[in-house]
Parts: C-alpha cells; structure tokens; sequence
C-alpha cells in the first residue's frame, strides 16, 4: 500500500469513529426561515478562494443584510478581508484558541463546507460549530455530518457547486452569475503605469510559477517557446522564480520587463490585458476567468483534477501531460495551442498528449 494510500485509509478511519462518537445529525431536505448569517467553511488555495466569490456575491445580492463569516483555514486571510461581501474572517490556524473562543458563541443560520472531498478537519468543524441548517457537498463519508448534502457529479466545476447552495437557499441565479471576481484592492503606481503603457498591445502573458516542481515548466522549455513566439510578452512568478523572469526578460527582446506583482489583484489587473495567459494549473488561471482572458492551461495527468478546476467561462486550450509531470509537455504543443487561440477567439477543449 502506498503512503498516500494509507494516509486516507487512516482518515476515513477516524471520520468514521468521530460519526459514530458524535452521532448522526438529522436530514432536512428544505432550507426554512430566515437567512440572517451564514458561515463558510473555505478551502485552503488561493484558487479555491477565487472560485468562492461568486457564492458570496449572490448571497449579498438576495439577502443584503445577510451577516456572511468565512473560517479560513490557511493564511490566505487578507484575501478574504478585502472582500466587502465577507463582514467576518476567522483566522484558524493563526491562533486555534481566539478562534475556538470567538467561534463557540456564535450561532448560524446556514454552515457550508466547501470540500466535496472527505477532510477531518473540516467534518469536525461542521460538527464543532452551530448552525440551524449544516449544508456539504455530497460524498458518501458526509453522510451523517449534515442536515443536506447537495448532490452534483463529482467531475462538475468546483464554482458550480459553490454557487449550488444558492439553489438550496431558493436564490436564483444564471451562468454567468457564477464567474468569479477579483475584490477591489490597492494597486501600486508601478503597476498602474505598466499596465496604461501596455494595454494596447495585447502581450502574451507567461506565468513560471505553480508551487510544486512537478506542475512546472523549467526555464529551458520557456526560453524554447520565446524563441519560437515573437508577440511581446509579460513574464509572471512568484518570489521563488523571480531570477528566472529576470533572465528571460534580459534575454528576450520582445519580453517586456514588468514590476514585481504584490498581490493577486495586481496580477489580475495584468491578465486583464493580455491576448492570452499560458500558466500552469495555479491560481493564476482562475483570475484569468474573472477578467475574461484567454487561457493555455499545462497540467500534470490528472484527468480528474482538470475536469474539476478547467478555466471557468473563457475560451481555452488545456494541454495535459501524459506523465505526472508538466515539464513533460512539448514545447511545440503549447505554441500550438496560443496559435489557436488567437486565431479562433471562442477556442475551448483539452489537449491529451
């Protein structure tokens, strides 16, 4: 058995003794009364977080008085705090016990876990924390820790079942009210000035940056696909892989030396002015469908991650390696696919290599 194997072997192990500890909560097919506060279990990425706004627009749309509290389990907190839907942010991990202090005198109308996955931590939260009606994702290891569990296929786009509470809560919404957004936030002078100089241009954005070597392309296939597009280009990284955007934007003439972003709005007022992003599967991609620019997304083969996280609502090529590994993925594969998409405007499928 492998260690991821037995890792989730021992955490369902211990879901279903704290069911059985805690005992199984009662189904209620219905959501009845008023809506006056709501709590959010968020997942952990900055991409999950983008792909909650549209949950929390809605909310705000149909209920303006509505108190929305996000538990954030991860230092992804500021993201949430900018947001002027969300009042009220808990900083779990932070500090375990002002949150357990604060969180144990509230009671809310709605809680809602976002995992459509088994997680311990999050179960026991659902449990943990009081609320008239305790809503999850269906999975057969929810059952039992929730009032309703919504069931959608497991495959559909993680935003679409954010925004299916809204049909348990009797809020009407279309398609498009589920694009996610940005929340308005300070923008350096650095950036307002790249951006105005460059708008025009219509530049092919590159994002280096995905976290984990394995989702990556190295700086050798970069510079092979440099070599081959000559439209200016915008280089995007994180603090790990800004010598590598150095270097490219040194070696390339038609790569545009731009500033350090500070945030992920920043970033997002870049992406608003390219022709095409192509990113690894990271955050960045999620941005790319607030803003509405076409995507090349590389991915590992992970065929069931992609049908969940694919980019939301904009034209795309996605080009998954036939490994486990990005760097897998030829360069010529991915010139291709930014070809296509500048060509053909309404452009979406995956690539299987």
């Amino acid at each position: 058995m492998s260690i991821r194997a037995a890792n989730q072997s021992v955490k369902r192990f211990l879901i279903r003794v704290l069911r059985t500890a805690l005992g199984s909560v009662e189904q209620k097919p219905r959501f009845e009364g008023s809506l006056d506060s709501i709590a959010i279990l968020a997942q952990e990425k900055m991409g999950d977080a983008i792909l909650l706004t549209p949950l929390f627009r809605n909310v705000r749309r149909a209920y303006p008085a509505v108190k929305i509290h996000v538990i954030a389990m991860s230092p992804i907190y500021p993201f949430f705090e900018s947001d002027p839907h969300v009042d009220v942010v808990y900083r779990v991990k932070q500090n375990w016990i002002a949150y357990l202090s604060r969180i144990r005198n509230e009671r809310f109308d709605v809680l809602f876990s976002t995992k459509d996955h088994p997680s311990f931590s999050f179960l026991l939260q659902s449990r943990l924390i009081k609320a008239r009606f305790r809503v999850g994702i269906y999975h057969p290891y929810h059952e039992g820790f929730f009032h309703h569990l919504i069931e959608r296929d497991f495959h559909q786009h993680i935003v679409e079942k954010n925004c299916a509470l809204l049909d348990f809560l009797n809020i009407p919404y279309t398609r498009e009210d589920c694009r996610p957004y940005l929340p308005e936030e300070k923008i350096s002078d650095a950036v307002k000035t790249f951006v105005s100089l460059t708008k025009h241009r219509k530049c092919i954005g590159i994002n280096l940056s995905a976290g984990e070597s394995n989702r990556e392309w190295p700086l050798k296939k970069w510079k092979a696909f440099l070599a081959k597009v000559k439209r200016p280009v915008v280089v995007f990284a994180t603090a790990d892989r800004i010598a590598d955007k150095r270097i490219l934007e040194k070696s390339f003439d038609h790569v545009i030396s731009s500033p350090q972003t500070r945030s992920i709005r920043e970033a997002g007022e870049m992406i608003r002015c390219l022709g095409v992003l192509v990113s690894p599967d990271t955050s960045l991609i999620h941005v790319a469908s607030c803003t509405r620019t076409r995507v090349v997304g590389l991915y590992k083969a992970d065929r069931d991650h992609v049908r969940r996280f694919y980019p939301y609502m904009i034209p795309n090529r996605m080009i998954i390696s036939k490994t486990n590994r990005v760097e897998d993925i030829p360069v010529e594969s991915v010139v291709g696919a930014v070809e296509e998409l500048l060509k053909h405007r309404a452009l979406t499928g995956m690539y299987f290599l």
